[in-house]
This record gives structure tokens, sequence and C-alpha cells, in this order.
């Protein structure tokens, strides 16, 4: 069975390992620019990004090479990406290469600021890559070691079984690597003292200050490892910005860069003992002084403040809930909330506002704005959801209809199977989709329903563009090509002016303008609207003229009061988040709230009641204030300016150099050394990693040997993704010696040993199906052969007495040449939540068809004077489902039902004589029913069930020992029952004396850590009682496995 603990090891790597599941973009044609340092790659459509990124990259190289004492030694590779509708970076500093995604972070993301997001996230991630580097403890090339440990069930009384199923799999890294996570990203934050490319804004210090004054920071442990829900991951950048900040104002810049170099010795499993030689003190002082100087100086802000107005609270369920907008009659609410989900996304939610009662209008919702329309009766809102043609998920915008018919029975009927084994199912009737491709964020209507304005996000750059309510008529406003990003804009009641948040290198104001046409959206004859050009046909823009609100601080989110007489806005000059109202004719500016988390996205009444959502410690929650609030003192200056815009479009910066057509550019080949015990023996080996910086081609490989008896595992495992579906080759070789002692009825041949090769070779294409679906076509050649080594007795010569032992040259032959055709499809549908590897919610569905050409050894032709090997014909269908359900419980326990069924179509292969159980299903053994050994329930078919109830012993553990995290613990407790026949379903079993199915029961506990603060270690122990097993085979059997996730 060594090749099924190849193959459960091989996947839980690349599970690990990969570092993009992104889909496939053929379509995109690829070009590369060179600096000095950097080589930027990017698609078309981002050229001027490219520029940006270049001069960026550059101007941040020498300050931190400096600052770390570390410097890569070639160009860094940055890849630019604009092909979904998602702000992220990624530095891979083993391979010094940086991915970006374009779109800023700040438009789905409100616990940050806004920024300039390209100087932002490279600034970032190439601090990445030069602080990391600087903390690696070995060459770049080999990022860890892997030791490893592989035991076996034993088969009693079945000889003809090599080697049992796999009952402890171990396989544990040894990190080249060991940096917290609140110091690689605070340090990747703060950067140096003269990158400038981030801040400590009002967001981030807005979520500290509600912590740490509800006493519910993070623990110094917590800061170290990701893997939370919520807001949690967020809370670690934010704690490790701060602590970063505080160690360089109060120790010095340089002791930043000091601990990454103290990281780097071979004996650092923690950062404690870097804290101690570098700062002189522990890591738990250091933790107590930070936190307690943050408490002082916010209990000295909070005092300050006056009296408190928060406002009543609305809405509290979920950790995020956002865009509160009420209907023209202010009888309801509509608003965007995660509710009682881990993460993201969010769903658009009205409430009735008299009642409480809150319908789920759609899900998922992007974190866009939401509007009614006039009349109350629909809703617009933007989605990233289901892909298009070419795998991007970009933003769209949809329309909500309160008043559509819910869906039919029959409808409902029709679309239940589909939906079970795809995980989703079509629109509802209440939901339209108004635009394909669009890129639509925040939409909203104009006064008289008529047009629909929305910020379009590409390229890295936003604008704004409107259409007709039905998605036709479209026309551009702007012709943004430097980095201008729009948000949330709004109509005045009376139509005539449009206010919305502008930013540019980061700083975000409100921009207010006039329409033309005097508001006449409705236009000439032709219906079109006033003055409006098609992108590429310049005509009069329907904007003329606007100012400014630019007060110190970050303006957003404006809004208009019910006669147009105010502007309602988040500010945040006082240092904290409020909702503020300016007069537009006398300028008067006052002061709505007064908060200790802060206020965004003001919504008002009628009557002048003012929605908004507000940051606490427990998240975003909504909330109505009614209240006249306090004059502000402002400056004229902050009302005074002219719209700084070039309303006819803006140049796009240029490359630094001539750009080439991408060709093929591999990144530098890893290496992982493993070094193991397989079956009692001791084995060493490597893993090798290597792919091209785009990531269309890639390769995984590798292999051990045994030196006392030569027994090795090689695989190889090919990609391309060069196309829409990923073609991949696939190869897996072991050998096995077997030891024996036997020899032949004329007892004239001694065999030594049997070696056993198993190799396989399979071609197929893979692809996504749906959003959680992927479908496989495969085609897989097996070949196992085998040789025998053996001595031959002889007679003495000279005429001496007696027989001498001999070496033969040995003997090979082939016993199995198979060729199969296989559909493979398998659904992953889990919830994300904080405890999904541990205890999943959702459904998994494997299904598989194979047609099988199988060549099965059936003797020797012993007429012929060399092997020549006879062949049993075994061509047949194979039909293979493994079903699970995990669903929620009471105390956040899960119940699990599982399903799993084959059929082997062909009676040929129950021949017991000429084939025994070769081709048969097992369903003993670790990963079905572990009351059995894996071979002793076998069959032509198969049907078992399985029933686990799954529940937490220790959700939040919060403990280090060494490079050991401790998360949580859970408790599990399952039955199976299940059946292998060849013929009837109710046949007598011998082995077993029964013809009903097979019982076990059994407990189980999983261990959830986290080690070297970033690499998942998953630990599951199993206890199982076979109620059938024979009493000499014993009932009791246990299981081990140390892996990245479990089985």
């Amino acid at each position: 069975m060594g090749k099924l603990t190849t193959l459960l090891l091989v996947g839980l790597m690349l599970g690990w390992a990969s570092a993009s599941r992104a889909q496939n973009h053929p379509e995109l044609e690829w070009e590369v620019v060179e600096t000095e340092h950097f080589r930027i790659f990017y698609h078309e459509g981002l050229e001027g990004a490219a520029a940006r990124a270049a001069r960026i990259a550059e101007a941040a190289y020498a300050p931190l090479t400096e600052l770390y004492g570390y410097e890569p030694d070639g160009r860094v590779r940055i890849v630019l990406k604009d092909h979904d509708d998602y702000a992220n970076g990624a530095a891979f500093f083993y391979q010094d290469t940086i991915e970006i995604w374009a779109t800023s972070l700040d438009h789905d993301f409100d616990l940050r600021g806004s920024s300039d997001w390209l100087r932002n996230v490279i600034t970032h991630e190439f601090a990445h890559i030069i602080s990391l580097g600087a903390a690696r403890k070995g060459v770049q090339r080999v990022p860890a070691l892997y030791l490893q440990y592989f035991g076996y069930q034993r088969e009693k009384n079945r000889p003809d079984i090599l080697i049992g199923y796999p009952d402890v799999i171990a396989s544990y890294p040894v990190m080249g690597t060991v940096v917290p996570m609140w110091l690689a990203e605070g340090a990747a934050q703060y950067g140096t003292a003269t990158t400038g490319h981030d801040r400590w804004d009002a967001n981030r210090d807005m979520v500290l200050r509600s912590l740490v004054l509800a006493d519910e920071q993070l623990s110094f442990e917590q800061m170290g490892v990701f893997g939370k829900q919520g807001f949690g991951n967020e809370y670690v950048y934010d704690h490790g910005f701060s602590l970063v900040r505080y160690i360089a104002e109060t120790y010095g810049e340089e002791k930043v860069a000091e601990l990454y170099r103290a990281a780097s010795q071979w004996h650092t499993l923690a950062i404690d003992g870097a804290c101690k030689k570098v700062l002189g003190k522990s890591a738990n002082e250091l933790y107590g002084e930070w936190i307690e100087s943050m408490r002082q100086g916010y209990r000295a802000q909070v005092a300050a403040l006056g009296p408190l107005r928060e406002g009543e609270r609305i809405v509290d369920v979920g950790f995020s809930n956002l865009r509160p907008r009420l209907a023209p009659n202010g009888e309801q609410l509509a608003y965007l909330s995660t509710r009682k989900r881990h993460h993201y996304p969010h769903g658009l939610i009205v409430r009735d506002l008299a009642t409480g009662e809150e319908e789920v209008a759609a899900f998922p919702a992007a974190a866009s704005t939401v509007d009614w329309s006039p009349d109350g009766r629909k809703l617009l809102f933007s989605r990233i959801d289901r892909a298009d043609k070419y795998g991007s998920r970009q933003a769209d915008i949809y329309e909500w209809d309160s008043a559509a018919a819910g869906p039919s029975f029959w409808r409902n009927m029709l679309w239940f199977v589909p939906a079970m084994v795809s995980g989703t199912g079509p629109e509802p009737p209440s939901v339209r989709r108004l635009t394909r491709g669009m890129r639509a964020l925040y939409p909203t209507y104009s006064p008289d329903g008529e047009w629909i304005i929305f910020v379009q996000n590409k390229d890295t750059n936003n604008n704004l563009a409107m259409m007709r309510a039905d998605g036709t008529d479209l026309r551009y406003l702007t012709h943004f090509a430097d980095g201008t990003q729009l948000y949330t804009p709004r109509f005045s009641p009376d139509g005539r002016k449009l206010a919305f948040a502008i930013a540019r290198e980061g700083q975000r104001d409100i921009a207010v303008v006039e329409l033309d046409a005097g508001g006449d959206w409705t236009g000439g004859p032709s219906g079109q609207p006033s003055g409006l050009g098609q992108r590429g046909q310049p005509q009069g823009l329907p904007l003329r003229g606007g100012w400014v609100i630019a007060t110190p601080g970050t303006d957003r989110d404006p809004a208009w009061s019910a006669d147009g007489a105010e502007l309602v806005f988040a500010s945040d000059f006082s240092g904290i988040f409020n909702i503020y109202a300016l007069n537009l004719e006398t300028l008067a500016l006052r002061q709505l709230t007064n908060t200790i988390g802060g206020a965004f996205s003001p919504s008002v009444g009628s009557e002048g009641a003012v929605v908004f959502t507000a940051y606490t410690a427990a998240g975003f929650e909504i909330r109505r204030l009614q209240d006249e609030g306090t004059p502000v003192a402002a400056e004229e200056a902050w009302f005074s300016q002219d719209l700084p815009l070039d309303w006819d479009g803006t140049p796009v910066a240029a490359l630094p150099s001539a750009p080439q057509a991408y060709g093929i550019d591999f990144l530098k080949t890893g290496i992982l050394p493993r070094i193991f015990i397989d079956e009692g023996y001791f084995k060493a080996g490597a893993y090798l990693s290597a792919g091209d910086v785009l990531n269309r081609q890639s390769v995984f490989a590798g292999g051990a040997i045994a030196p006392t008896n030569t027994d090795r595992d090689l695989f190889a495992i090919y990609e391309f993704k060069g196309f829409r579906p990923t073609f991949f080759l696939q190869l897996f070789n072991q050998r096995r010696h077997s030891a024996r002692g036997d020899s032949s009825e004329a007892r004239t041949i001694i065999v030594n040993a049997v070696n056993y090769s198993l190799s396989q070779f399979s071609a197929g294409v893979r692809g996504k199906l749906g959003r959680y679906g992927e479908l496989t076509a495969s085609a897989t050649y097996d070949r196992y052969d085998a040789s025998v080594e053996s001595d031959c007795l002889v007679c003495k010569g000279d005429g001496q007495v007696g027989f001498e032992r001999t070496a033969q040259r040995p003997f090979g032959y082939t016993y199995l040449n198979g060729f199969g055709l296989g559909l493979t499809y398998r659904l992953e549908l889990i919830a994300r939540r904080r405890d999904r590897d541990i205890s999943p919610v959702g459904r998994q569905l494997y299904a598989r068809y194979d047609r099988m050409f199988n060549y099965f050894i059936d003797g020797f032709n012993e007429q012929a004077s060399f092997i020549d090997e006879n062949y049993l014909k075994l061509f047949y269908n194979q039909f293979t489902v493994d079903w699970r359900e995990h669903m929620s419980m009471p105390g956040n326990s899960r119940l699990g039902l599982r399903l799993y069924g084959g059929w082997i179509d062909s009676e040929a292969v129950n021949d017991t004589s000429r084939v025994g159980d070769f081709f048969d299903y097992r369903l003993g053994g670790l990963n079905f029913m572990k009351g059995y050994t894996f071979y002793s329930i076998e069959g032509r078919k198969a049907l078992m069930g399985t029933a686990t109830l799954r529940f937490p012993l220790l959700p939040n553990m919060d403990k280090r020992v060494a490079q050991l995290y401790f998360d949580k613990v859970y408790g599990a407790v399952y039955g199976s029952m299940g059946k292998a026949w060849d013929r009837s379903i109710g046949e007598w079993n011998e082995r077993y004396g029964r013809d009903g199915p097979l019982r076990d029961v059994g407990g189980q506990l999983r261990f959830d850590l986290i080690s070297y603060y970033s690499i998942p270690t998953r630990v599951q122990v199993d206890v199982a009682y076979g109620i059938d097993e024979v009493p000499d085979r014993g009932r009791w059997k246990s299981y081990f496995t140390v892996l990245f996730g479990y089985l």
C-alpha cells in the first residue's frame, strides 16, 4: 500500500504548497518591463500601472535593503493582475516574487483607510521579501526539511498482502524561516521611516481603541498566528503595525531589523529569545508595556470627547453590518450584513423598522452601496459572484424587486437535484442582473428612477459611468487613467448635483459637481441624456464645475438631506470618524455623532433622523440618531477648493523601458529534503517544486530511497495552465523488496526475494464546473512488475558429494497491464468558518466513472523458451460515489453523514482462483470503517454509511509551547455500517460468519495546531472497535496522523 500512502501525502503537500488556486486566464496577453532591480509582469490594460509600479518599487529598494542589510541575488519579479475585482498582495520570499491584484483595498474593506494602493501594496510586499530574506536560516532554495513516519496495519493470515494499509502517517516540517505574523505584517506596514507607503490611520486607530478600552485586544500568542474569524485576521495586522511602531519609536527603527536577524539563528523556534536578545526584555514584558501605553493614551482621548452621541442600536447581529439605506417612506432599512457567518460575503438584508422583521433579499452581495428606487419597490446592489467565461469574478449591478413573485414549487423541484450536486441554483425571480462584466460598484438611482450612476473599476482606475435603469445606453462621465479612485456617488434630491468621494495619492475627499442641462436626464428627442459622450467619442460631458470638501482628514460617504440643503458625510479630521452635516449655503458645519469607535455611511430620513454604521469592539453595527448635533469651527479653505479634475482624461504614465512579450520565466527550484521511516526502514529523499512566474507551467516531484534494501518512491506531476482547463501529467513509481526463504517443490530452487515495481502514468484535463465543482477527465496506464531473486542447488562437480548453492540471474514478469479512462467530479461546498478544517459545515461530493481495460496475469506459457505471460482480459465499468454532509447542531457541534458506494459491473473479477480480490473495493482502514483492517472487507460491490457527531472540547486554547501554537481541540464519536460483496448483497461472508453488514464504533480527537506561526499542523487520533471483527484479529484498532489537514 505504499502507493496509496504516497498519493495521500502528495495530495496534502499540493494542497498546502499551492501558491495560487485561481482560474487560468489564457485570454490575457502578458508583457514584461525591466528596471535596475525588478522585472514587472503585466497584462494588457495595465501599462500605466506597470509604469507606476516600476517607480514605486525602485523608490522602496534602497531604504528597505539598507535597513535590513539584505539584498536579493537577482531582480525581484512583480506580477500585476486585474482580471478580478479583488484586492490583495502576496510575497513569495523564497522565490523573490510578488503578486499584486490591482483593485484598491478600500473599496470593500472599511478597516483600512484610503491610500495610494499600488504604492502601499508593492512596498508592503517588497518589505516582506527583504525582511523575511534577512530572517532566513539557510539557503534560499531549501525552505524546510521534512521529518516523516509511516506505520502500517498487520493483515493476519493474508500471505498475499505485502504490506497493510497505513495506520500512522506523520509528516512534520523543520522550517527555515520563523517569524510571528504580528512582526511580519507589522514590519511590512511600517516599512521604514522614509518609505511612507502606509500610515497609522484613523481606521486602524479605531480598531485598537475599541478593543483596548473593552479589554478585548489579542493576546500576544494570538497576535502571532492567523486562522481567526470575523475581523480577527485583520486585528493581527493592526496589532502588529502598532507594536512595530512602538518598538521603532521607543527603541529605534534599527531594532526592528535586528529582531529579524536574531530570528535567523538556527536555534530560534519562536520570537521570545530574539526579543530578549535585541530589546533586553521578554516578549511578555514588551507586550505588557505596549498595551499599557495604548490604554493610557486612549483613555485620555476618550475623556476629552465630552458627552457621547452614539445613537440607538438597530442591528448588531454579525461582525459586519454596512451601508444602511433608508427607504423613501422611512419604514424600511436596507443594509449589508454577514449575520452569523464567520467570514464574508455579505448578504442584502431588508428590515421593517416598525416590527424588526428581516428578509434576506439577496446573497451574496459585494460590500458596495445599496440604493432604493424612488418608489421604494426596488433595490440596487453590486455582486461579485459567478465567473465569466474566462473564470474572472467581477462586480456587476443587480436589482431586487420586492413585488416580484417567489419561485414556484415546480421550479424548486426541478432545480433541487442540480443544486444539491453543484452547490448553486438559478437566481430567484426577484433578482435581476443589469450588467455583465461591467466591474460596477456603488450603483445609485437618479431621483426620477430613469438612470443609474455607478463607479467602474478597471486597470487600477475608477471612472463614473451611467446607464438607463434597465441596463441600456451606457455612457462614461470621466476618463481617469492615473489611479484615481471614486466612491459612493449620490444624486441630490433635485437631480442637479452629484456628490461622491474621490481619492488621489491616498487622500480621500468629497466632490460636489453640478449636472449639465439643469438635471434634465431625459435629454432630447433621441432620449439620450443631454451632453453625454461614449468612451472614445468625446462630447460635452454633463459634469460642469464643482468643489471639494477637503478637511485635514479623510472625508467620505456623502449623503443628502431630504431637502438637499445639507450634505451629510463621515470625516476623521478630529482623529475619530464621526458624522457631520454641512449647510451648502452658509457652509456651517455640525457634528452629529460623537463616538468612541467610529461612524460611517449616513443615510438621512425625511424627518432628519440619520441611520449610520457604527464601529465597536464587536464589529460594525447599524445605529439611528435624531439629534441636531453641535456646531464645529471649520476653516473656509476646507470647502472653497475647486475640483482639481481633468474630465477629459489623464495621460497614461510612460514605461521605464521598452516592454517585451512574455515568453517563459521559471522561478527558482525549491528543494525540500525529507528523512523518514517507512515500513521500518530508514529512507531519505527530497521534494522538488518548480514553475514559471505566471504559474502557467509547474512541476512537483519527489523521490526517496531506502539504503538497506533499495526500496524507492518516485513521483512527478506536471501541470500546464496555458488554456482554460488545466492539463496534467502524473507519474508514480515504487519499488518494494520482499525477503523470502522458501523453495520450489523440487527443492532445487531457493527464492531469496521478490522485488515489486508499481508504475502509473496518467494524463488528463481538469477544469472548474460552476463555482464549487471540478471536473477531471483522465487516461491512466498501470504496470505492475515482479522480479524474483533466487539461488539454485546443483550437484557439486569433480566427484564431490552434495550440492552447492549458486546465484541465478533474476527473472521478471509483468502481472498487470491496466488501461483506464476516468471521469471525476468533485464538489467542495464547505462554509468559511474558523473551524472549517477541524469541524466542517457543508457538503462534499466525489463521483467517478472508470472504463477499465486490464490485462491480469493468468499463468505462463510453458511451451515458450522465455518468460511469456498469459493474461486474462478484464474489461469493465466501475462507478464510485462518496457523499458527505456536515450539518450544524446546537452547541457548535456537527452531525456528519457519509454515504459511500462502489460497483464493478463485471463478474469476471469474482474469479477467486484466477483473479482473487485484486481489483475489489476495500472498506476497512483509516479512510473507511476504522474498526477493521483495510483488506479485511473486500468485494466487487461496496456500500457504507457513517454517522459522526463532532463537538468542541477546547475551542479556544491560545497556548504556545516552543514553535507549537495550540488553537483548539475537538472530539467525535462515530459509527459505521458497511458491506462489500461480489454477487448479491445478502450473500454469506465466510470470513465473518454473517450475511448482514459489518458494524463498528469509534472515538476521535482532533488537535488544531500551528507550527512556526504559519504552518497548519493537524493531529488526529482514532480508536475504533469492530463489533463484528473476528476475535483473533483484535477488535480494537488505533490510528494516528500528523499532517497539514485531516483525513
